[in-house]
C-alpha cells in the first residue's frame, strides 16, 4: 500500500466494523488490519511523522477488529451466538 494510501486507514476501519454482509466481513478485516499495520511501519520508519493520537487510535483499532474476529468467529451463519452452555442468543 503506498504512503499516501495509508491515510485511509481509518476508511477501511470503519467499513469493516460496520459490514453486515459475513461473506464480506473477513474480506474487509483483513485489507483494514493491513493498512493499520502498514500505516504502523510507516510511523517507526519516521519518528515525526504522525501524532501521539494517531498512534493510539491505530493500536485501538488493531484491538477492535481483534475483538471482532472474535465476536465473528463464534457467530452462526443465521445470526446466532454460541453462549455458554449451548444457549443462543439472536443477532
Amino acid at each position: 500500500m503506498a504512503t499516501s494510501d495509508t491515510k485511509d486507514w481509518s476508511e477501511l476501519f470503519d467499513v469493516a466494523l460496520f459490514e453486515a454482509n459475513r461473506t464480506n466481513l473477513q474480506q474487509r478485516m483483513e485489507r483494514a488490519t493491513n493498512a493499520i499495520q502498514t500505516r504502523m511501519e510507516e510511523l517507526l520508519e519516521d519518528e515525526n511523522a504522525g501524532s501521539i493520537s494517531e498512534r493510539i487510535a491505530l493500536r485501538n483499532a488493531l484491538t477492535t477488529l481483534a475483538d471482532l474476529q472474535k465476536i465473528a468467529s463464534v457467530r452462526k451463519p443465521n445470526g446466532t451466538a454460541n453462549r455458554g452452555r449451548g444457549q443462543a442468543v439472536s443477532g
